[in-house]
């Protein structure tokens, strides 16, 4: 009982040197009204009608699917342009992606090689930068493992899935029971 005694003063010790501090006070009113408010509102961090162009080298059937695979509403439909055209559209801020699909890039790709496709990012918009560089990577692997997988007989990706599990030690034994 002497020991809740001692908590209870000790709280009410410390509520009373923080009503003395208003500087501490307005710092926690702020911290759980308008900062957990303003997260709670704020537009989530993907991307948004953000401006591509692709200078395709290629112009195969491949690329073709590529470039038709960016659309709406992540995207902005794609502007065609040349090699020479990309880093002036960059750095003039007309682009956030350009992407460089190379000559040859649907025949290295069926004959097995492993062609490179050159996405270059405008950094300046970060956040369409950092999410928007994952999503046409996603789009891009996707569409070339469609394409493949219909002139291929076999089934095998060129990427393995790799499956591990680990023992959470602080689980009790009644969930790992189950």
């Amino acid at each position: 009982m002497r020991g809740l005694r001692n908590i209870y003063n000790l709280g009410v010790k410390e509520l009373r040197s923080l009503l003395g501090d208003k500087a501490m006070l307005a710092l926690i009113v702020f911290a759980f009204t308008v900062s957990v408010y303003s997260s709670a509102t704020v537009m989530p961090g993907s991307l948004h009608l953000a401006p591509i162009a692709v200078a395709d080298m290629d112009k195969s059937q491949l690329s073709s699917r590529i470039i038709n695979a960016f659309y709406r509403p992540w995207f902005l439909e794609p502007e065609l342009i040349t090699a020479d055209e990309m880093d002036a559209g960059l750095d003039a801020g007309r682009y956030t992606f350009a992407i460089n699909i190379p000559p040859n890039f649907q025949r290295d790709v069926l004959a097995g090689r492993q062609p490179e496709i050159q996405v270059n990012v405008d950094a300046t918009r970060m956040s369409q930068a950092f999410t928007g560089n994952g999503y046409i990577q996603n789009i891009i692997t996707g569409e070339v493992n469609s394409f493949i997988a219909r002139y291929r007989d076999n089934s095998v990706l060129p990427v393995e899935l790799a499956v591990r599990m680990r023992l959470i030690l602080t689980l009790s034994r009644s969930a790992l029971a189950r």
